[in-house]
């Protein structure tokens, strides 16, 4: 949760006078007025998931074998994918995905959530770095997070493929499209310079043959999707999924 502090700072210098004897003219500096300071307490915000993430630490303790088909990265957009296992079956998988998930805790609960495995491949999702609220970041520090944290995955993870997932339209964040359709194609441009590393657009089957966004794939909210939304999903992963697991 975010913490705002708000604190006024009364500055009133008349003389300075600690070694003035150094000073000139241009070294002195009069402040008279209130100046307003707006502070955020990063840590508690983003530890606002703490209990999903106390979750897979336990249960990273009792799981005897991290290997997978594959490992998969992200925010609710994974974790309400409630078929997930079934739709991607008989592939294996791991799933570390929790809420509201951003970059910036995922990049702070890296080891729990990324760190350990022993997976064929990974996929990433993550799309609330660009919200439209409060938190929300500029795209090209969006872009930063990505390549930090992919370059993480990769030093850990030598060879295995990296997918990155493209931000989804959505309803609730018609808004957004602009900056979802910068940062899919700075993502599209890095995957395809790197190596191992792919860019997954699972936009394409999103919009009818109008072109407009397809409304039935989302649930009551406008942002997360039914399981039609993720039929689509399914039938663009599983088979390059299948593939890099020799299925």
């Amino acid at each position: 949760m975010k913490k705002t502090f708000y604190s006024l700072l009364f500055i009133a210098v008349s003389v300075l006078c600690i070694h003035a004897e150094a000073q000139t003219a241009a070294d002195s500096v009069r402040t008279n007025g209130v100046i307003t300071i707006s502070q955020t307490d990063a840590i508690p915000w983003m530890k606002r998931y703490q209990a999903d993430i106390d979750k897979y630490v336990a249960e990273n303790k009792t799981l005897k074998d991290r290997s997978c088909d594959a490992l998969f990265l992200g925010s609710s957009s994974i974790n309400l994918w409630h078929n997930i296992y079934n739709d991607l079956a008989p592939l294996h998988l791991i799933r570390r995905s929790y809420g509201g998930a951003t970059l910036r805790d995922m990049l702070y609960n890296y080891k729990v959530i990324a760190s350990g495995y022993r997976p064929k491949q990974i996929v990433i999702y993550v799309e609330n770095d660009l919200c439209g609220c409060s938190q929300e970041i500029s795209v090209g520090k969006v872009y930063d997070l990505f390549r930090l944290f992919v370059q993480k995955l990769q030093k850990e993870y030598p060879g295995i493929p990296v997918y990155m997932m493209a931000f989804k339209p959505s309803v609730a964040r018609t808004a957004e499209l602009a900056h979802q359709i910068a940062i899919n194609n700075l993502l599209s441009d890095y995957a395809r310079e790197t190596k191992n590393l792919y860019f997954l657009d699972i936009t394409k089957g999103m919009y009818d043959a109008s072109g407009k966004l397809d409304a039935s794939l989302f649930g009551p909210d406008g942002l997360h999707m039914t399981q039609k939304g993720y039929d689509i999903w399914t039938a663009q992963i599983k088979p390059i999924l299948m593939k890099n697991a020799g299925k």
